[in-house]
């Protein structure tokens, strides 16, 4: 029985707004085709090529050049070692939300989580990173550094977690992962571009950017909205995130 925390609805949320919510735990909602005509196969080996968007903007994802593998369809999840999805072209930007709930099956590489990132000259974020040091970061690709880390605790492989990166107009992000948010100290500001959403991967047209790897784990859900949501926003979508993978991530 899947249940649906009540008081949150994607479509409710994202009337009016860019962006699209992804529930990689529905076969409903899972494709192998970029059309999303045919229904994807439990575990076909990269088999899902096309997710649907539960926000009725018909933001969906899709494999797209450059990606070779995609994500294979499981039990409750969606399994990725090697591939990613993306929207097509949004509208710009400068004001978002990414969130992500996932288990990695590690946490002592640099992973793209959701990625933004068009190029160096519009300064659009990449948005939720696992680093290397097995934290989390987020920053704007391009410009100088700091990158915003989370200082403590160290990330475990093989635990679910539910991590979001907010950002106001020309500020930098707020980053939240197990239920703390690491309010932004340093980094770049963002501006506004048109720009792709990967989820999985980086935006960079291939699978792999330098330093940076597809994401390698479980997919539960996750979601894109061109405004930077409040604190409570967050941990609402937190719950209906948790309510449809039956997992018990902190928000």
């Amino acid at each position: 029985l899947r249940k649906v925390s009540a008081g949150f609805n994607p479509v409710d949320f994202w009337a009016g707004q860019t962006g699209g919510f992804w529930d990689f735990t529905d076969p409903a909602n899972l494709f192998a085709d970029t059309s999303l005509t045919t229904p994807a196969t439990l575990d076909a080996a990269g088999g899902v090529l096309g997710v649907a968007d539960l926000t009725g903007n018909g933001t969906k994802l899709t494999q797209t050049s450059g990606y070779t593998n995609a994500f294979t369809m499981r039990s409750g999840y969606c399994e990725s070692y090697v591939g990613g999805l993306q929207t097509a072209f949004l509208s710009p930007t400068s004001a978002f939300t990414s969130i992500i709930l996932v288990r990695p099956s590690s946490v002592t590489t640099t992973q793209a989580l959701v990625d933004s990132d068009y190029g160096t000259s519009n300064r659009v974020s990449q948005n939720i990173i696992f680093d290397s040091s097995s934290v989390m970061e987020t920053y704007i690709f391009g410009h100088t550094p700091p990158a915003i880390y989370m200082p403590s605790p160290t990330l475990v492989a093989s635990t679910d977690y539910y991590a979001s990166v907010a950002a106001a107009d020309n500020t930098v992000p707020d980053m939240r992962i197990g239920g703390i948010t690491y309010a932004n100290t340093g980094g770049n500001t963002n501006t506004g571009a048109s720009f792709p959403v990967a989820i999985g991967a980086a935006w960079a047209g291939t699978n792999t950017y330098p330093g940076i790897n597809p994401f390698s784990g479980r997919i539960y859900c996750a979601a894109w909205i061109n405004k930077k949501c409040t604190s409570q926003e967050i941990q609402d979508i937190g719950n209906y995130m948790n309510s449809l993978a039956g997992t018990s991530a902190t928000v």
